[in-house]
């Protein structure tokens, strides 16, 4: 009696976690672009964590190509390219220098341009 017990226990259990892991997905980090300009504006002044800006930069946005541009100018920023080194850190709770902060503004007008031009409705 006792092992027909557990059996249907453990059955249930398992039918359990199997309902919910058909209902749920899987995690997608997909920001708006209201989203990123948040994020820049952030940098500016010291809204944004190290560790936001380090999801931002790590993870390829495939959904917005042009974000995903401006995404790249933050990465080339924040680890360097073949041009700058990276940019310094900063003091009290910035995560840039003044340099790199004026580049961060300089993707976030960019981002601005873009979301001015954006069609108020897309057509599908």
């Amino acid at each position: 009696m006792e092992l027909l017990v557990t059996f249907l226990l453990s059955l249930a259990l398992i039918a359990g976690v199997l309902w919910v892991l058909t209902r749920s997905r899987a995690p997608a980090y997909r920001p708006t672009r209201q989203q990123v300009l948040a994020l820049l504006d952030g940098v500016q002044d010291k809204g944004t964590s190290s560790e936001q800006w380090d999801m931002f930069v790590s993870l390829p946005i495939h959904h917005d190509p042009p974000l995903d541009a401006i995404r790249r100018r933050c990465v080339a920023l924040s680890e360097g390219d073949a041009e700058r080194a990276p940019a310094r850190s900063g003091i009290g709770g910035y995560l840039f220098d003044r340099e790199g902060r004026a580049q961060v503004a300089a993707c976030a007008e960019a981002l601005r341009q873009l979301i001015a031009s954006e069609p108020a409705q897309r057509e599908f």
